[in-house]
């Protein structure tokens, strides 16, 4: 039986995997890869190294890449304000990128074209194919979160991406034949709720991501993509509001603080009881040197992929109601939930001080991740969604 074209358009190239929406494309190009021949278009900053380009070679037919100069980036952020569109959109457009991409599908003749994120829907809106686009998380509702704890400039700016993110999605609803998001939490938060909106969750690889039995560093593990204001906003409320109250009574606690594009102005924290680790090759071993996890965000969208991760590795978890919500594991069984600083402080206080209940939150955060966080599973909707049979 001869194999369906499918033409996905990304806006990052999907290796390495340093991003939350990296990883989501790049797990689900290997699930496409077993029932589609799979013709990639690839925007990119930075151009892709030859070893990450032969890592996603290997399940794609196809690959193209265009590479977004800072001049295009700057000019068309600009231009996004005169056109209503929100920023991020307007960022990752280019004109001639457009005509290109456009050329090449049409003569490819897909049978399906999978577009991820609100950011590659001005290339392939107006292409006469089954169309589906992955807004991955509910993204107004993230700005709108982001504007309430922001000030002056900030909370302008994040409020008007909230209403022209709301406007521009009832766009896509419109423009596209399917659309998919995260968990039933950002769906339900979308302002309007069509048939065709379809959640297709995140994963784990939880072979890879599994309990591993090292001596501990640190007390307490913080790790994201640190140029994603929800995590900026982490790291200080975690290291300024929490970590005070923290060393009141155990003045020896540790912190490491993990992930991708460290701003060079938080070396500044470290301290004998503040390590930033910034990027690492293998997250595992980060993970696993750590007693606890904490992900204090109380803005954002979506399943936080470093959360999935860690409880898949067997850390006991503490987060915010927020980030539960698109989560859904169970308070005080799976993970501990906490939201001010004084709760946070009291839940490590009391994990750190309690093995026997470490070892129980351990144990069932680990059977959530393989019950409910399978790509197999996830990506098995996606590929009816991409055929058209849901």
């Amino acid at each position: 039986m001869k194999r369906k074209k499918l033409a996905i358009i990304l806006s990052r190239f999907p290796y390495p995997i340093d991003k939350g929406d990296k990883l989501r494309a790049f797990h689900q190009i290997i699930s496409l890869s077993h029932h589609f021949d799979i013709h990639l278009f690839a925007l990119c900053e930075q151009i892709p190294s030859e070893s990450d380009l032969n890592t996603v070679k290997q399940y794609c037919t196809s690959i193209e890449f265009f590479h977004l100069n800072r001049l295009t980036i700057l000019l068309q952020s600009g231009l996004s304000f005169f056109k209503n569109l929100p920023v991020q959109v307007g960022y990752f457009f280019s004109q001639k990128h457009k005509k290109n991409i456009q050329e090449a599908i049409k003569a490819l003749k897909p049978d399906t074209i999978y577009c991820q994120l609100s950011r590659t829907a001005l290339y392939a809106f107006d292409l006469p194919f089954y169309k589906v686009i992955d807004f991955q998380d509910a993204f107004a509702m993230n700005y709108n979160r982001i504007q309430e704890n922001a000030y002056g400039l900030k909370k302008w700016f994040y409020k008007r991406e909230s209403n022209r993110m709301k406007s521009f999605e009832e766009q896509m609803l419109q423009w596209f034949d399917a659309t998919t998001i995260i968990s039933t939490y950002d769906k339900v938060n979308l302002s309007v709720q069509p048939n065709q909106t379809f959640v297709v969750g995140n994963g784990v690889d939880f072979t890879f991501f599994s309990p591993q039995n090292i001596a501990k560093k640190y007390d307490l593990l913080f790790l994201g993509n640190l140029s994603y204001l929800p995590n900026q906003n982490a790291v200080r409320f975690l290291i300024d509001e929490v970590l005070p109250k923290l060393l009141l009574q155990r003045p020896q606690l540790t912190i490491n603080i993990a992930g991708a594009s460290m701003p060079s102005s938080y070396q500044a924290y470290n301290s004998p009881n503040i390590t930033m680790s910034g990027w690492v090759e293998d997250i595992r071993n980060t993970y696993a040197e750590a007693r606890l996890f904490v992900a204090p965000l109380h803005t954002g969208a979506g399943v936080q992929n470093k959360l999935l991760e860690a409880m898949s590795m067997g850390l006991p978890c503490i987060t915010t109601s927020v980030v539960n919500a698109s989560l859904q594991a169970k308070d005080d069984e799976q993970l501990i939930i906490a939201n001010t600083a004084e709760e946070f402080a009291q839940a490590i206080i009391c994990l750190l001080d309690d093995e026997k209940k470490q070892n129980l939150l351990s144990k069932n955060a680990r059977r959530f991740i393989e019950e409910s966080y399978s790509w197999e599973k996830s990506n098995s909707k996606l590929v009816q969604v991409l055929n058209g049979k849901v």
